[in-house]
């Protein structure tokens, strides 16, 4: 039992994306703008939500590799994969299902 466990205290983590995630992100965004303004907008607020609820349970999903996890997002096609580190969660990748799994050798730690 670590000692934040022992003494009941939770620590804050954030959210990082990686450059490739960031690129992931504004490619989803710039389809979803291209198709309606009001799309884009619900796509960024289910990826919130899909943030959130990476921040609350880090360790609930399924792993994709030894160390990155993976959550679908509601509504939308997409799966996002993260690390978790210390106290930062780290977005490697959001990408749609139907696009060919990606190579996470060059976004993993």
């Amino acid at each position: 039992m670590g000692w934040n466990q022992k003494y009941n205290i939770k620590i804050v983590m954030k959210i990082k994306l990686h450059p490739k995630a960031e690129e992931d992100l504004n490619k989803a965004l710039s389809y979803y703008t291209n198709i309606d303004i009001n799309l884009e907008r619900k796509f960024i607020n289910y990826l919130d939500k899909t943030f959130s609820k990476i921040l609350d349970f880090p360790n609930l999903y399924q792993y994709e590799t030894k160390t990155s996890q993976k959550v679908l997002m509601d509504k939308f096609p997409y799966i996002v994969i993260y690390e978790q580190y210390e106290d930062i969660i780290m977005i490697l990748a959001i990408f749609h299902t139907s696009r060919k799994p990606i190579n996470l050798q060059d976004r993993a730690s």
